[in-house]
């Protein structure tokens, strides 16, 4: 009888407690806590595979990227190669398909370029310069001993890069036959404009074109004249167009010299993306040069038609002009217009003399001639071979 009472005593006072509000908040309390461990195991039971499922789905994506089908190569080649006058070459086939290249195009080459200018801008304290003026030598094998001033001099990366060179460094072959290089580099492409299908293309590596029209805009005058003077039976002083490419290192010097005496007529600038220009490169993205950032010169030499472009790349994006100190590229509003021409027509020709200085790059990238010369013209180097600024590339054969 005792014990019943004693138990439903309890019972009572348990159920008092329950519908009391502290009890029910302590209640509250341990089914949530207890709700947040499950939660707690739950969340730390399924984070690791999902990390792993998505990291693999990635993986995945891009192994599939980089290896397409070829039926895609077949189906979905870049529209650059869709553009050419004829079918893909063999080395076309093998260059990046669309989706490649969209995706490369996710990537801010551009922005990244221009956070990277601001970085070489900055002014650089005097205890951090040698030490990184030399690193950088270092790696990139440049050339002190030809540099005008001292290497402290230098306030930051962005001097250092475009460092003049002190008087006498380089020689000009001054024959008016030879034809000098603008640069110090590397050959990268030479070779004659192929027009015989109509829409004119060059080489960017050995297999690999790029149509003219894309790259200069519309199309040198030679063309035209050409065309009309065949027709009339008129062609006296046979021409051809020819094209060289070369490619500056990072250590290379970093500015750009006029190779002949001419008259500059317009200035053509191509806002555009800004791919890396080394041989892989060249060899993966089709159209490269016409993909990128570029600045042309047009005009005219003794011998014709005559062009001079700088293509800008990775953290490249800044190409100055000497003639043109308030010419900014790679320009946040620009990327607006990318892909577009902004040309400007000087009103009195500008004159470059061999030798002339007339633009810089920021790092280094790349310089493609273009110019019309008597079909006996010869390239007197091959892709691949380093070059000098002021020695001679090529030659009109007597």
């Amino acid at each position: 009888m005792v014990g019943r009472v004693f138990l439903r005593e309890v019972r009572l006072h348990r159920a008092l407690r329950l519908q009391h509000p502290l009890g029910h908040a302590m209640r509250s309390a341990s089914t949530k806590s207890s709700s947040s461990k499950s939660e707690s195991i739950f969340t730390r039971d399924w984070k690791v595979p999902a990390a792993m499922g998505f990291a693999l789905i990635g993986f995945l994506q891009w192994h599939h990227l980089n290896n397409p089908t070829d039926e895609e190569r077949r189906t979905h080649p870049a529209p650059a190669l869709r553009r050419l006058p004829s079918q893909p070459t063999t080395f076309e086939s093998t260059m990046a398909t669309e989706r490649q290249l969209q995706s490369l195009k996710l990537l801010p080459y551009r922005a990244a370029s221009r956070l990277w200018g601001q970085v070489h801008d900055k002014e650089l304290p005097t205890w951090m310069r040698v030490p990184l003026y030399q690193a950088w030598t270092k790696v990139f094998a440049c050339k002190l001993d030809e540099m005008k001033y001292p290497i402290e001099s230098y306030i930051n990366l962005g001097e250092f890069f475009s460092r003049p060179l002190k008087d006498g460094a380089r020689e000009w072959d001054t024959d008016v036959k030879h034809l000098p290089s603008p640069v110090d580099g590397r050959v990268a492409a030479i070779g004659v404009v192929d027009g015989s299908s109509g829409v004119p293309v060059l080489e960017q590596v050995k297999g690999a074109r790029y149509r003219l029209d894309e790259f200069l805009g519309d199309l040198p005058t030679f063309f035209h004249r050409e065309e009309k003077e065949k027709k009339a039976g008129q062609l006296a002083t046979k021409t051809k167009l020819f094209h060289c490419v070369l490619y500056l290192a990072p250590g290379d010097y970093h500015r750009i010299h006029s190779p002949v005496d001419w008259t500059i007529d317009e200035r053509r600038h191509f806002p555009g993306n800004l791919f890396p220009v080394n041989t892989t490169a060249a060899r993966l993205i089709p159209s490269l040069f016409v993909e990128n950032e570029r600045v042309a010169l047009v005009g005219a030499w003794t011998n014709g038609f005559f062009s001079l472009t700088a293509v800008g790349a990775t953290n490249v994006g800044s190409i100055a002009l000497t003639h043109e100190p308030d010419f900014r590229s790679n320009t946040k509003e620009q990327d607006a217009v990318v892909g577009k021409c902004m040309s400007k027509t000087y009103e009195t020709p500008l004159t470059a003399e061999r030798g002339d200085e007339i633009a810089q790059f920021k790092l280094g990238s790349t310089v493609v001639l273009v110019f019309e010369a008597p079909e006996n013209f010869e390239f007197t180097v091959q892709p691949g071979e380093k070059i000098t600024l002021g020695k001679s590339i090529g030659q009109i054969k007597a």
